[in-house]
């Protein structure tokens, strides 16, 4: 579903985590934390909805002609690149039905030099082709699989490596039949991919980001017997996920098992070779036997003494990133690798955002990918226009509600159900009281009565019956009391007790909103449209 706990927001600005807000990334494809991520609940925040307002006229920004950085490791003009005026970029473009549409929820840029910004970290940009990130998509739901890729997708850049696109597959909780209007027909078991969701062209655009499908990944380097001489499952190039993970896990030269730790990467690759030259690393580091032959600082300290990480200010901003993590630091092991295989076991989740799980020496490349995640990882306009569409219906419906005056409302988004932090789901009379001051840490009213209410949840019928407790399924009543996550009153009348008008998904889809649109999509439309 994208969202962890109970958060508030609205469809066009950020939401809080315990991370901070993310002004880059603004709403869109999930803000709050994911299954297992490990992060703490999302707070209850709510925001007031604004009203849309009136959009200016967007002229096209030229791109850096094709080939212009071919022999430059970054901007070409990074002081004027960097600038904050060149920085903001104008709005992006939604094309939904082959028109242009003005829209609130465009939060991508089209940033000037953006597009072809290349690592200066790594010597690979000339040697792409035969270095290679491969990577299986995360068991849990979509918001874990959504943060892994995007780090992957940081990951493959920063490196310059060639990012390899796992084949379609079963992903968890995005299997529900629906109508396939290309086809005609019905899909009973769908599968999805990484290009079923992201616009890979978009992508591929960008003259820092090489890729590969699987398919041709091992037409070249799997059939031919280049990876450590193993061939793939029947010496094809199309084989079954379940089959070929193993077969990449036999393969790959790196497997990072980097789950709760962070990557830290220097600012150029001559920093690489420097602290490689420079032999051991600082006491108290030691020599580190982990899986990935790759040095982590251990007492907090030393990692700031590694060359490309005792610069000004460097230090300071390592250790307030770090928090109480460790740090995996870029070396010559990960830049000689030919194939770094990314797994999806327990100790190889990604279950971060990429901004809280890379760190990079140079500030301004912190901010690129940051920009590079929000302005070219984003849902496909099919996905977008649908999250247009419902933000549309509900604001019309608030203004409706509200005599016309303004299409103001809010959104909270309730996740039950599986969701493993069992903390979190609480009651609505606990949510009311939170969000009106009533809460153990008080506050303002938040929501007034008489507002319009969006509830994005996967218990739209208040009664909780996936909720789950010690892997068994809650009692309901009087017997859930006592229980953490379980609800004693699972219903959301106290939610219109407190003179709030709720609205759920199936209020919009009954009134023919997302009108044939795939229902496997709709937890990632309705992160657009909080």
């Amino acid at each position: 579903w994208g969202h962890g706990g109970v958060h508030g927001g609205h469809a066009n600005r950020a939401v809080a985590s315990p991370l901070g807000p993310s002004p880059l990334r603004g709403q869109g494809q999930g803000q709050g934390q994911g299954e297992g991520q490990g992060q703490g609940a999302a707070p209850l925040v709510a925001a007031p909805a604004s009203p849309a307002k009136g959009v200016k006229e967007m002229k096209e920004v030229p791109h850096a002609p094709k080939g212009h950085f071919k022999e430059h490791k970054g901007y070409v003009n990074s002081s004027a690149s960097h600038s904050k005026h060149q920085r903001k970029g104008a709005p992006g473009v939604l094309m939904c039905d082959g028109k242009r549409l003005d829209s609130e929820v465009i939060y991508w840029r089209r940033v000037p030099g953006d597009d072809g910004y290349e690592s200066p970290i790594t010597p690979h940009h000339d040697e792409h082709h035969d270095k290679y990130i491969t990577f299986q998509y995360d068991q849990g739901g979509w918001n874990n699989i959504r943060m892994g890729m995007e780090i992957v997708i940081v990951v493959a850049h920063a490196m310059g490596r060639t990012l390899v696109i796992p084949p379609e597959q079963r992903l968890y909780l995005l299997g529900k039949a629906h109508h396939d209007p290309t086809t005609n027909k019905k899909v009973n078991a769908p599968k999805y991919g990484f290009e079923s969701f992201f616009d890979v062209a978009l992508l591929r655009s960008h003259h820092g980001l090489h890729t590969l499908s699987m398919e041709e990944f091992l037409a070249k380097e799997g059939v031919s017997g280049h990876l450590h001489g193993k061939l793939p499952p029947g010496n094809s190039t199309i084989v079954e996920a379940n089959k070929l993970w193993g077969y990449l896990s036999s393969v790959g030269d790196v497997k990072p098992a980097w789950s709760g730790q962070f990557l830290a990467m220097p600012a150029t690759a001559a920093d690489v070779m420097r602290e490689h030259d420079a032999g051991p690393p600082p006491s108290g580091m030691g020599k580190n036997k982990n899986p990935n032959n790759n040095k982590k600082d251990g007492d907090g300290g030393a990692a700031e003494a590694l060359i490309g990480f005792d610069g000004p200010g460097v230090s300071d901003r390592l250790t307030a990133f770090r928090g109480a993590r460790k740090a995996v630091h870029y070396d010559k092991t990960l830049q000689d690798a030919k194939l770094i295989h990314f797994e999806a076991g327990q100790k190889t989740r990604l279950l971060q955002h990429h901004y809280a799980f890379t760190f990079f020496a140079d500030p301004t490349m912190q901010s690129f990918y940051r920009r590079f995640i929000r302005d070219y990882m984003r849902y496909q306009d099919v996905i977008q226009c649908a999250g247009h569409e419902l933000v549309a219906a509900v604001r019309e419906d608030a203004r409706t509600h509200h005599g016309g005056e303004h299409g103001d409302y809010y959104a909270l988004h309730v996740r039950r159900g599986d969701f493993q932090f069992k903390e979190v789901k609480i009651s609505a009379a606990d949510i009311v009281k939170t969000l009106n001051g009533e809460g153990k840490d008080g506050g303002d009213v938040i929501i007034p009565p008489g507002s319009i209410v969006y509830v994005s949840t996967d218990d739209p019928k208040g009664t909780c019956d996936r909720c789950m407790a010690n892997k068994k399924l809650c009692v309901a009543g009087p017997g859930a009391r006592g229980i953490t996550g379980c609800i004693e009153d699972p219903s959301w009348k106290a939610f219109t007790d407190a003179g709030w008008e709720i609205r759920f998904l199936d209020d919009f889809l009954n009134r023919g909103v997302l009108k044939g649109a795939n229902p496997n999509f709709y937890g990632m439309v309705e992160s657009i449209g909080e």
